[in-house]
């Protein structure tokens, strides 16, 4: 099966909404309403491929949600260049003010507000023509896979928080928040629809919209996160057999390779850097729709990059997950550690960099100054410096080792060891890791699989999100914080967002909830 990436074309019809009420108003600077537009396939197309562009507005995917969460997760640490907003995050000192949390709140909802036109207006379609039937129900499939994700972004980062089941709900800026038991069950029945309706491929000028592999992974990952086990189970096993045909890719380094395709990838959001003349390469400081143009890269490749602006550096917790005891005692270090980052022989990450460049590969000039660099998502390998905010390596949302090590972990809570076992083997071998003759008991099993997602996940926002499911996000990140920075600044509120400062402004029913003006 092939990759799965979204086309995200930027000639969108549609403006910016979120659950301001002035925001969600919507404009009819064309001579249309939403009840008179929407009429052909074209504009279904049209309105689909919009919801889809939310995903690289701002707190999501071109900039701030990297940031945001492996600065949480620690699995980044802020470097001196990182100034401003984000800088709050890696010492918990973010507010409800907080930019960055505000815009993300507005983007998740925003999409929601998007899936909900597309979704309502579809249903009331009547085509005619067989294929305008199918992509009826495509459309609509594709707009409840993509509602369903964000409402499980607000769900697990607020908790409560109001939800917005349709169109005419967007009018309505008071709305109560609803509980997390309601929002998971919003969750469940979009991605359960997606999962039936949506297709198993597209042809080649379509790869990327959401496939129905996509929709059973994020359900599957849906009900781990509600330690569902055994459903949980039932929906990532159907992945690994017909009609699917993912695949852990061999190599590693070519699931954050620019260009790569490969059949590990279920969900992502492919960035494309197309040049001055069809967009601007900063367009993600707010340029979304408007002057970045059809411009979809990344800025993390630049943000990240030690030979670029640098702004974080590999926590170093992270780099020391990488070297652990072998099953017979000895010291040992993981493969993944040189893929990862770069740093001096000892840290056990890549010294050279350059490798594919066409002077050959160069000495990683830190190495003497022990700086933990990041190498994943970078381009390193291939050019010396980033030079522009402008990536065009690829979001991973979703991939099949993410899966099989969820997977595993369904197997070690109903006491399947040996199940999670050849999972977790699968996902080592790939990088040539030895495998495990045995997890030991069931609590060790777990040990094994959190540092597992921990090393093959680093840098791809998955270990807050892990941490704070498990229940050990502040036993964990203290520690690791109180030999970082000498101090231990994550409180028991930080398992959640704070309740954005414009929501509780706007809407006076969320705002009498929220207590120690946090959430």
């Amino acid at each position: 099966m092939k990759k799965r990436f979204i086309p995200l074309l930027m000639a969108l019809l549609l403006g910016n909404w979120a659950c301001d009420p002035d925001t969600l108003d919507i404009k009819n600077q064309n001579q249309y309403s939403d009840a008179t537009y929407f009429t052909t396939d074209v504009q279904f197309n049209e309105a689909t491929i919009a919801t889809y562009a939310t995903l690289l507005h701002q707190g999501l995917y071109a900039r701030d949600w990297y940031f945001t969460f492996d600065l949480l997760g620690n699995d980044a640490e802020r470097n001196t260049p990182l100034l401003g907003d984000l800088a709050e995050f890696p010492i918990y000192a973010h507010t409800g003010a907080n930019p960055v949390i505000q815009q993300t709140w507005g983007s998740l909802y925003r999409m929601i507000f998007r899936a909900n036109l597309v979704i309502d207006r579809a249903t009331a379609w009547n085509p005619t023509m067989a294929a305008e039937q199918t992509n009826k129900k495509q459309y609509i499939a594709e707009a409840s896979f993509l509602r369903g994700w964000a409402q499980m972004q607000l769900t697990q980062l607020w908790g409560a928080v109001p939800l917005r089941p349709n169109s005419a709900s967007a009018q309505n800026a008071e709305a109560p928040r609803a509980s997390v038991a309601e929002g998971w069950a919003a969750v469940e029945r979009d991605l359960t629809k997606a999962a039936t309706d949506l297709p198993l491929t597209y042809p080649d000028a379509q790869l990327g919209r959401a496939t129905r592999g996509a929709a059973v992974a994020l359900l599957g990952k849906a009900l781990l996160y509600q330690k569902k086990y055994a459903q949980a189970q039932a929906q990532l096993q159907q992945l690994l057999q017909a009609p699917y045909s993912y695949a852990l890719t061999p190599n590693y380094d070519d699931l954050f390779t620019a260009g790569k395709m490969t059949n590990e990838t279920i969900f992502a959001v492919q960035h494309r850097w197309v040049g001055w003349d069809q967009g601007n390469a900063f367009y993600m400081f707010g340029g979304q729709e408007t002057w970045g143009n059809k411009n979809t890269a990344s800025g993390r490749g630049m943000e990240y990059g030690w030979n670029d602006w640098q702004n974080v550096q590999v926590a170093p917790s992270l780099a020391m997950a990488f070297k652990y005891k072998n099953e017979a005692g000895a010291d040992y270090v993981d493969p993944r550690a040189k893929l990862t980052f770069y740093g001096d022989a000892a840290s056990g990450g890549d010294v050279d960099y350059c490798n594919a460049c066409t002077g050959g590969a160069k000495p990683y000039p830190f190495a003497d100054k022990k700086i933990l660099a990041w190498r994943k998502y970078n381009n390193y390998e291939v050019r010396e410096k980033e030079d522009l905010p402008a990536s065009n390596i690829s979001s991973q949302l979703i991939r099949l080792a993410d899966v099989k090590l969820m997977l595993a972990e369904t197997f070690i809570e109903q006491n399947n060891l040996a199940g999670a076992l050849a999972q977790i083997n699968d996902v080592r071998r790939r990088v040539g890791a030895f495998a495990y003759t045995s997890l030991g008991a069931q609590d060790n099993a777990r040990l094994l699989l959190r540092r597992e997602r921990q090393l093959e996940l680093a840098g791809e926002q998955s270990r807050f999100f892990d941490l704070v499911r498990w229940g050990i996000a502040q036993q964990t990140i203290n520690p690791e914080k109180q030999r970082q920075l000498n101090r231990t600044p994550f409180l028991p509120r930080h398992v959640l967002l704070p309740i954005p400062q414009g929501e509780k402004d706007t809407n006076p029913l969320v705002r009498a909830s929220v207590t120690d003006d946090w959430n």
